[in-house]
């Protein structure tokens, strides 16, 4: 019987003319944004999977750099990487293993980030081009795919929280953190705030982004703003 090669076993297979790796082949899953993390100071931090499988909820953070790796936000990398261990002594702060790309395996562009702009709300529900009701201007949200958050007015209150899932199709918001002005009239911020709750998809076309929920019903319509 045939059996399927691991990713480690194609890349050695890959490298098998050329100069062989004297450390230990990983393959590795690069998210498409770097995140603040803590080190000597803070600074920004790839994020890396070890899995076969890409779970875009499994990242951990990766301190150190990998020799040779140009990396480009935006994309989600497939890397074949070279672990080895320093002869020389490494600094307390620093890691004792050095990372050398191999060789890039996959470059793709990210269609989470696509969700990433400031958008005004031109439908919701039955409502149409709902307006702020202190100072009648148009509504808007903005997200943020890298920072996993969104932030938005719903006509009398704004509202912030953290996207929980989004991998291009799939939307599952945290529930937000709201001001807590009361206004004569609720109905538009009761709208939306509803909308939030219930939206599992999205999909953007012609610069519209629509909220959906499971049974693909549009809860709420919005315009990119640029």
């Amino acid at each position: 019987m045939i059996r399927l090669l691991t990713l480690s076993g194609i890349l050695i297979l890959l490298l098998s003319c050329q100069d062989q790796p004297t450390g230990q082949i990983e393959t590795w899953w690069v998210n498409s944004a770097k995140v603040e993390c803590i080190g000597v100071g803070p600074v920004n931090c790839l994020q890396i999977s070890k899995e076969e499988e890409l779970d875009r909820k499994d990242w951990e953070l990766f301190y150190s750099t990998i020799e040779g790796f140009d990396y480009e936000p935006g994309f989600i990398y497939r890397l074949g990487v070279e672990i080895e261990e320093k002869e020389e002594p490494s600094p307390a702060d620093a890691s004792s293993k050095r990372y050398k790309l191999l060789k890039i395996l996959s470059k793709e562009m990210d269609p989470a980030l696509q969700i990433t702009n400031i958008w005004k709300v031109i439908e919701v529900g039955e409502i149409k081009d709902p307006k702020g009701f202190k100072n009648g201007e148009t509504l808007t949200f903005e997200f943020n795919a890298s920072g996993k958050t969104y932030f938005g007015n719903m006509g009398c209150n704004t509202v912030r929280g953290q996207i929980k899932e989004n991998d291009g199709e799939t939307l599952i918001l945290g529930p937000g953190a709201s001001t807590k002005m009361a206004c004569p009239d609720m109905s538009v911020e009761n709208a939306i705030s509803k909308a939030l709750i219930d939206t599992r998809k999205y999909k953007i076309e012609n610069r519209e982004l629509h909220l959906m929920n499971e049974a693909d019903e549009i809860l709420m319509k919005l315009l990119a703003v640029d």
